[in-house]
């Protein structure tokens, strides 16, 4: 005879029973509503080229916008060019944000958000304690009389993950007319922090319209997120770390971060758009003559009237009616597609929680910390981690934001963005505060600029400025520095005993790769050819004379910096072998070779 208890616990384990049917049964039908990704990287990469391809309004865009890893010859990244200027990657990652902020006109710092668990090749890498932290850069420098000022919004973006060890790097080439895609890798105190392009086509993947992407409101992945927030606080006051404050950087973040970082990737995503509408939308002149020209000189005479007087354009006029029949003469009923920049909000911190977390874990295990890819190249790890459900997988392809056709003007409001606010008051300055003076000024640019070539934004303002205004421009300029490196490419391989091994260990960080040729003198490809780059800088034998420098007014000189880890390593190094210096010094010989 069964007694009252045991009646109750049959029950008991008959419900359990019947819930867990249930529960099965219903992630069955959650899962079968949310079909995770199963392609590989690598077969997207394959597919993103086919379908960019295949796009049918951007034939000349095709041609003339570069689709190679390395950026066209003569030209290079934003990035680049402030990395040169700072005589390399700023480390730690602390000053690097410094050095931007101290760009910004009014010494603002960059937008900054933090993902624990995000989406990207190295989501595996992060977690609640040491976060993916991504910047945004949102300035416009002035202009100055000399030189006009960098355009920053929209167009730099990193992502640093320090469990990696590695900045992804997003950046608008502006020659080129295309956003470039570039890695910091082993960017540690005592790394090689070697700036290089990555794999483009693997980069295209999630960032399918070759711009920056983001997530949609409410941005629950990042620190913004009470959830998100929450966890990293917790998390981290358990591992002894401080909650507050990550990199010197606040573990908690206003939602306001996200909706502008979110606001800039639509900016710099629609600069890839522009260059499309630019040269597909007007066509070429090899086919359509003086058309093609006609049609880029309304588009930016409609850019400037924009920007001069935001508030008074409308779009209707000669002018609008202009640029629409000659885009008809070069589109026909062909369209232009505007890639979708937005990904799916995603709440990580629910999906551990409930029915859903439970399954998840069950069925497919966390992703934790050391599993996964290590860096951007370790794509058999990275497509060995969990897969997220498609609708929030930044590899699924996506429909277009947009599709333009003849008759949208939105190429003059996409000009204007690469315009700057000092630009415009420069141009109306040379040109008395006339407006139609300065669609004069547009009507005799040289043709050139208006061929089948990407549009520039600082080409075509000293353009406009004519010979009676001459001003520079540094962040195009590429003559003073040492060429692209790609991703891959092995690094020096040293024989026994070599000489160059002390200067591996201490130097090669800043002066190996730098993308600044001045400071790139261990930059060749083997190990003769150091060697004989390092003969022939005879400044390295004052740099390495600590006894004579160190303690005056010429302790700057020397090398490695003292605010460096290779310089405590060297000084700890100096304890077991006093001849370390002295070593290193021989290998360059004396100016007057004795």
């Amino acid at each position: 005879m069964v007694g009252k208890a045991g009646k109750l616990g049959s029950k008991a384990r008959l419900f359990k029973g019947v819930a867990l049917v249930l529960a099965v049964a219903a992630a069955g039908t959650w899962l079968s509503q949310r079909e995770d990704s199963s392609a590989s990287v690598t077969a997207l990469a394959k597919e993103a080229q086919g379908s960019l391809a295949q796009a049918e309004g951007l034939a000349l865009s095709r041609a003339v916008l570069s689709d190679e890893d390395l950026p066209p010859a003569g030209t290079r990244s934003l990035f680049d060019h402030f990395a040169a200027q700072q005589g390399g990657v700023p480390y730690p990652f602390p000053k690097l944000v410094e050095a931007l902020t101290q760009l910004h006109p009014e010494g603002q710092p960059p937008v900054l958000v933090m993902l624990p668990h995000g989406r990207s090749l190295l989501k595996g890498q992060s977690d609640n304690t040491r976060p993916r932290v991504l910047l945004a850069t949102d300035f416009q420098a002035p202009n100055t009389p000399a030189n006009l000022g960098v355009n920053m919004r929209g167009q730099l973006f990193l992502g640093f993950v320090e469990n990696a060890n590695e900045i992804e790097v997003l950046s608008y080439n502006e020659a080129a007319g295309r956003f470039e895609f570039q890695l910091v890798q082993d960017y540690s105190a005592t790394g090689a922090r070697k700036l290089v392009y990555a794999r483009r086509a693997i980069c295209l993947t999630c960032h399918q319209g070759g711009a920056p992407i983001f997530s949609q409101r409410p941005w629950e992945e990042t620190n913004a997120a009470t959830g998100t927030a929450e966890a990293m606080l917790r998390e981290r006051t358990a591992a002894g770390l401080d909650p507050h404050q990550y990199l010197g950087l606040d573990t908690t973040a206003p939602l306001a971060a996200p909706e502008r970082f979110d606001e800039l990737t639509d900016v710099g995503n629609f600069f890839a758009s522009t260059q499309h509408l630019w040269l597909d939308g007007c066509g070429d002149p090899a086919t359509l003559g003086d058309g093609a020209r006609d049609c880029r000189r309304t588009m930016l005479k409609l850019a400037l009237q924009y920007k001069a007087k935001p508030g008074d354009f409308k779009e209707e006029g000669p002018l609008v009616e202009q640029l629409r029949t000659l885009q008809t003469q070069s589109l026909g009923q062909r369209t232009i597609p505007v890639a979708e920049s937005d990904i799916p909000n995603r709440n990580p911190v629910l999906e551990q929680q409930g029915l859903k977390g439970w399954w998840h874990q069950l069925t497919r295990g966390r992703i934790e910390l050391g599993d996964g890819a290590k860096n951007n190249e370790d794509l058999e790890a990275f497509d060995a981690l969990p897969k997220l459900p498609r609708e929030l997988d930044p590899l699924t392809p996506r429909a277009p934001k947009r599709v333009l056709n003849a008759q949208h003007i939105d190429g003059a409001y996409g000009l204007a963005s690469l315009l700057t606010e000092a630009d415009i008051d420069t141009l109306l300055q040379a040109h008395q505060g006339s407006l139609p003076r300065l669609m004069g000024a547009v009507d005799r640019l040289p043709t050139d600029l208006l061929g089948a070539r990407p549009f520039e934004r600082a080409k075509t303002v000293q353009a406009l400025l004519g010979a009676a205004n001459p001003v520079g421009y540094v962040w195009t300029d590429t003559k003073d520095m040492s060429p692209p490196l790609f991703s891959g490419v092995p690094p020096l391989e040293l024989s026994a005993n070599s000489p160059l091994q002390p200067f591996e260990t201490y130097c090669f960080s800043c002066h190996r790769g730098n993308p600044a040729k001045k400071l790139n003198f261990m930059g060749a490809a083997t190990e003769d050819e150091v060697l004989a780059q390092i003969r022939e800088k005879v400044e390295i034998r004052d740099a390495l004379d600590w006894q004579r420098y160190v303690g005056t007014d010429k302790d700057n000189i020397v090398m490695p910096p003292q605010d460096s880890k290779q310089y405590a390593m060297m000084q700890e190094a100096l304890k077991h072998n006093p001849q370390l210096l002295d070593d290193m010094r021989k290998q360059v010989p004396s100016l007057f070779g004795f």
